[in-house]
C-alpha cells in the first residue's frame, strides 16, 4: 500500500530509491553496449556518479549485526531516559511527546547506521573502473562470466553425471576431448564438401544426418517463478491487476 498511497514522509524516500535503481539499470544497460563512443561513455559515467550520490537511501539494509546491536542499545537507553520524564507530563501532552521521541529515536538510529555502514565491497567498486577498461580493452561484455559458467556446466557438470564418480577428472577430460575432436572433424568435412571436394558416399550421408538432427536448445538462465506470459512491465502490471495508466502515472510521479 505504501507504494500506491505513500504518506508525506514516504514520498521522498520512495522517489529517491526508485531514482537510484533507475540510474543503476541505466548504467548497466549502457555498459552492455557492444561498441562505445565518447558520448556513450560520458552517459555511463554520469549515471554512475548520480547512482553513488543516491545509493545512501539503501544504507540501512547494509547494517551489520554489531551496528544493529548498537542501534537497539541506543533505542533502549533513550526510552529508559524518557520513561521518567513522561510521568511528569499531563496526559494530553503524552501522545505528542511520544511521537517526538519516536522521531528522534529514528533520526539517531539513521545517523548511527550512516556512520557505521558502507558500500565497500568489490562489485560496487568495480564499476568505477569501467570507463578506463573500455578505453583500454574494449566493451565490457567480453569479460562476462556467463560463458565460463555455461562451459562449466557443459564440460564439467554434464560429464561428471555420466562418469562413475571415481577419479572423474580423467574421464571428463577424455570425453570432452573426443567430442571436441569430432566436432572439429565434422566442420572440416563440411568445409571440404562446400569447396567441392570428392568425399566418400558414407561421409556425405553422415554429414546429411548431422545437419538434419535437431539442435539442442541453448542453455539460458531462467528466474525462479518466472511466468511465460510476462515479457515486459505491462504484462507484469496485468498479472498484478495494475493498469498501464497507473504504471505510467506512478513512474512519472517518482521520476
Amino acid at each position: 500500500m505504501a507504494l500506491r498511497e505513500p504518506d508525506s514522509t514516504q514520498v521522498q524516500p520512495i522517489g529517491r530509491a526508485l531514482t537510484c535503481v533507475r540510474l543503476l539499470l541505466d548504467f548497466t544497460k549502457m555498459a552492455q553496449y557492444q561498441s562505445h563512443t565518447p558520448e556513450t561513455i560520458s552517459y555511463m559515467e554520469e549515471y554512475a556518479t548520480q547512482f553513488h550520490e543516491t545509493k545512501d537511501i539503501f544504507l540501512e539494509f547494509r547494517i551489520s549485526k554489531r551496528t544493529q546491536e548498537k542501534a537497539d542499545e541506543l533505542r533502549k537507553e533513550l526510552r529508559r531516559q524518557r520513561a521518567h520524564l513522561r510521568e511528569r507530563v499531563p496526559p494530553s501532552e503524552r501522545r505528542r511527546i511520544r511521537d517526538d521521541d519516536r522521531e528522534e529515536e529514528n533520526n539517531q538510529r539513521m545517523e548511527l547506521i550512516h556512520s557505521k555502514s558502507n558500500f565497500n565491497f568489490v562489485k560496487r567498486h568495480l564499476i568505477s573502473h569501467f570507463r578506463d577498461q573500455i578505453y583500454m580493452f574494449g566493451n565490457i561484455s567480453m569479460y562476462s562470466t556467463e560463458y565460463e559458467e555455461l562451459a562449466h556446466k557443459e564440460q564439467i557438470k554434464d560429464r561428471w553425471r555420466r562418469s562413475n564418480k571415481l577419479d572423474a577428472a580423467r574421464p571428463i577430460l577424455s570425453s570432452y576431448g573426443r567430442q571436441h575432436a569430432i566436432s572439429m572433424r565434422l566442420l572440416n568435412l563440411e568445409f571440404l564438401q562446400r569447396a567441392g571436394a570428392d568425399l566418400p558416399t558414407e561421409v556425405v550421408e553422415h554429414l546429411e544426418k548431422t545437419r538434419s538432427a535437431p539442435t539442442p536448445a541453448a542453455y539460458r538462465r531462467i528466474l525462479k517463478e518466472r511466468r511465460n506470459n510476462i515479457h515486459d512491465v505491462v504484462d507484469s502490471g496485468r498479472a498484478c491487476d495494475i493498469s498501464p495508466d497507473m504504471i505510467c502515472r506512478e513512474l512519472k510521479r517518482y521520476s
